[in-house]
């Protein structure tokens, strides 16, 4: 009886730690605010190092994120750790921890919080308090701007003098805060979903319905590449489906739920600005094919944000996309909801607004700019971003007509204003008392300076007053770009032969020939979501360089692609090759094609032979010319298994992309080989045989591989077998101690 009752009790113990091992359910909502933290910020954490300053005047300065959602408290602090030296003539030598007649006025978004005596010496730290007032933002994106500005202004009156601070990158902020609700704002996306070049990134995850549409597929892709164009590529997204949301994605991730109402079934009882009743959104005025945009604070962590992309049907869902993407959301109430009525429709034309190649002159202000001002002494700068389309380059007669003015109270002998096209010295402008009256400059640009994509034009001035030691009022020191300044850029198509575009060095481009992405389609396993991971991976890199105001990709499931998807598309295919039937249609056309039933590509016309074992986890990349049109591309990306599948979306968005080129690519645990079949040239042959040894080819590139562990998909079945385990030997082990303990009561 007791064996049996240790037994029944071992059993109530595994049922428990069972329960604890396999829950994968979302927390319920909390509603307990944070306590108090404090969290050490250093400066080598902002990817500063040791930045030394030189007298007479010289300064620093910083733009860092910290996440939207902390609410700080009093206590904030700033330790600047300094080396301090004077160099003198003997008479007038000063000892360590002597003041050396200089000063560091620190300013902290804007606001003036010390002025600090400077003392010599090696690492001395100087303590200074932060007022909350200072730790309010000034900027739209929600980053803090730290300027130290140095004055040893004596160094101007006595030659002998050279005052010299090094500023260590062990200096570093003390920030007491509570982690509170952020902000929430449709309008300011994608805040506070995304923060920009902050130290504390937050994962985000995409959810889908377990069993979605290829509508609500498409416009999770959509998504995925809207964010990808407004982070600049930068932000961490992974895709799920709705069971994948378990307990830790749910409450230390922000989450983006894409799909109809009726799908979104954890989406009940969340108090949204328009919840979610009888499976269906009910929005005053609402019709049945209107989109919802919609942002709450998550119910699983208060601290996080939720954002909804929906609509009562799936065309609803569709035109929610499409407004994220377009990004000038117009919202009702609170800036918390919003309704898309409609979308303008995109073709293929070129008819509408979405495809129409941008017009040759813009000014600033059509590029969304106001006066960008430049002001104190030394050197500072600002940026303009803009687009050249993809498939498109710039011609020779591309320039800037630059209107500027500028402060009368220059040393225009050290002043000067520099231009810079992606990082390239393209001009620069003679300041004089001329040119402070409002002046246009024109400046032209080497079409070579332009970049596919985004494109970053910054202007850096370098201003100096009268005299160092005159002690001026420096914010009197200012140079003003005007939004009337002109950029006329007359572009052109690229112009290439079929052969040279079947290229892998091509891509992304060649996938990106659209500015709304209206030339792209993606075609993916119905029974996989880890291929419809990657595809918004995938998404979301393609969308980085994109134009066009309004997405309009095409997803589709390989049992059903419509026709006008397979023809008028360039497509990327990703799944199993023995599971696709889009695989099957196309074999003769693959550079590498797949054995009846497998999943190995067979390379053929090449001088040697290799051999896989089948159950080798091998990606595969291919280009190829559609078989259903000519002018339309596919890139397959596909592999031995789920994991080889993986390899290949992770060549394509990982360091190894510029290493692709050919029309086959082999990733093979940390290599990638390349290949043409074309010419025979890059990669050896190989075939698969479950009884062989792996064999190696030589590599092309040696690129290691990105650690897939990144996948938010990663299986819980793979603990299963080790938790029952671990619950039997421990049942076992209570069942011996039961019997040694009743044979030695026995025996004595």
């Amino acid at each position: 009886m007791k064996i049996l009752s240790n037994i029944l009790f071992a059993l109530i113990i595994a049922s428990l730690s069972s329960g604890l091992v396999f829950g994968t359910g979302v927390a319920a909502p909390s509603t307990q605010s944070s306590s108090a933290e404090q969290v050490t910020v250093r400066f080598d954490m902002l990817k500063l190092t040791d930045t030394l300053l030189r007298g007479p005047y010289g300064t620093m300065r910083v733009r860092f994120g910290l996440p939207p959602n902390w609410g700080f408290q009093e206590g904030a602090s700033l330790r600047l750790i300094m080396t301090a030296s004077l160099i003198t003539d003997a008479s007038q030598t000063i000892a360590d921890r002597q003041f050396i007649g200089s000063t560091l006025t620190v300013t902290l978004n804007r606001n003036a919080i010390a002025t600090i005596p400077i003392l010599a010496g090696s690492n001395i730290a100087y303590d200074i308090p932060i007022p909350s007032s200072a730790l309010a933002s000034p900027l739209s994106d929600g980053r803090h701007d730290l300027t130290l500005f140095l004055d040893a202004g004596n160094d101007c009156s006595d030659t002998t003098r050279q005052t010299s601070l090094v500023i260590s990158s062990a200096s570093h902020f003390t920030l007491p805060y509570t982690e509170q609700s952020p902000t929430i704002d449709l309008t300011r996306l994608p805040r506070p979903i995304y923060q920009r070049d902050t130290i504390f990134p937050v994962r985000t995850i995409l959810i889908v319905p377990d069993q979605p549409s290829p509508e609500e597929l498409q416009a999770a892709l959509i998504v995925s590449a809207s964010f990808g164009r407004m982070t600049s590529g930068s932000m961490d997204l992974s895709l799920v489906p709705m069971s994948g949301l378990t307990q830790p994605l749910g409450t230390d991730s922000e989450l983006i739920f894409v799909g109809k109402a009726s799908t979104l079934s954890l989406l009940q009882g969340v108090p949204l600005p328009s919840p979610l009743k009888n499976k269906a959104f009910d929005v005053s005025g609402m019709q049945a094919d209107d989109g919802v945009l919609q942002m709450a604070i998550s119910p699983w962590n208060m601290g996080r944000a939720l954002l909804v992309v929906s609509g009562n049907s799936d065309a609803g869902v569709i035109k929610a996309a499409q407004a994220l993407s377009n990004g000038n959301i117009q919202t009702l109430g609170d800036h918390n909801l919003a309704l898309v009525a409609d979308v303008i429709p995109v073709s293929d034309s070129g008819s509408n607004d979405g495809n129409i190649v941008p017009q040759e002159t813009r000014t600033f202000r059509d590029l969304g700019y106001d006066i960008l001002t430049l002001s104190g002494v030394g050197r500072s700068d600002v940026v303009v971003r803009f687009a050249l389309p993809p498939g498109f380059i710039a011609a020779d007669d591309t320039y800037l007509d630059l209107t500027f003015n500028h402060s009368s109270l220059l040393d225009f002998n050290r002043s000067g204003l520099t231009v810079f096209m992606n990082g390239n010295l393209v001009g620069s402008v003679l300041l004089s008392q001329q040119t402070a009256s409002t002046t246009t400059q024109r400046i032209k640009f080497p079409p070579s300076s332009l970049v596919t994509s985004n494109n970053e034009l910054r202007f850096q001035s370098d201003l100096a007053p009268l005299t160092q030691c005159s002690f001026v009022d420096f914010s009197n020191l200012w140079l003003t770009i005007l939004p009337e300044s002109v950029l006329h850029m007359p572009i052109k198509p690229v112009v290439a032969s079929l052969e040279a575009m079947q290229d892998l060095s091509v891509y992304p481009q060649l996938f990106a020939s659209e500015p709304t992405l209206s030339n792209l389609a993606f075609v993916v396993q119905k029974d996989d979501p880890s291929t419809w991971e990657i595809a918004s991976r995938l998404a979301f890199q393609l969308a980085r360089p994109a134009a066009g105001s309004l997405f309009n990709l095409e997803a589709a499931f390989d049992d059903n692609i419509p026709d006008d998807i397979r023809t008028n598309r360039d497509l990327i295919v990703i799944g199993l090759p023995s599971k696709m039937q889009i695989i099957k249609q196309m074999k003769d056309a693959l550079p590498a094609p797949f054995e009846e039933g497998t999943n190995v590509a067979v390379v053929e016309n090449q001088q040697v032979l290799y051999r896989f074992p089948a159950d080798a986890s091998l990606g595969f990349i291919e280009l190829l010319t559609s078989p259903w049109n000519q002018d339309r591309m596919i890139l397959a990306v596909v592999g031995t298994n789920q994991s080889g599948v993986q390899q290949s979306g992770f060549a394509l968005t990982g360091l190894l992309r510029s290493s692709l080129k050919g029309n086959f690519v082999l990733v093979n645990g940390e290599t990638i080989t390349v290949a043409d079949t074309r010419t025979g040239l890059g990669l050896a042959g190989f075939n698969s045989n479950e009884n062989a040894v792996a064999q190696l080819p030589a590599a092309n590139s040696g690129t290691p591989v990105p650690d897939l562990s990144r996948s938010g998909l990663t299986s819980t079945i793979s603990w299963i077998p080790w938790a029952i385990l671990g619950l039997l030997v421990a049942i076992g082990f209570v069942i011996f101690l039961a019997a040694y303990t009743r044979r030695r009561a026995v025996m004595h």
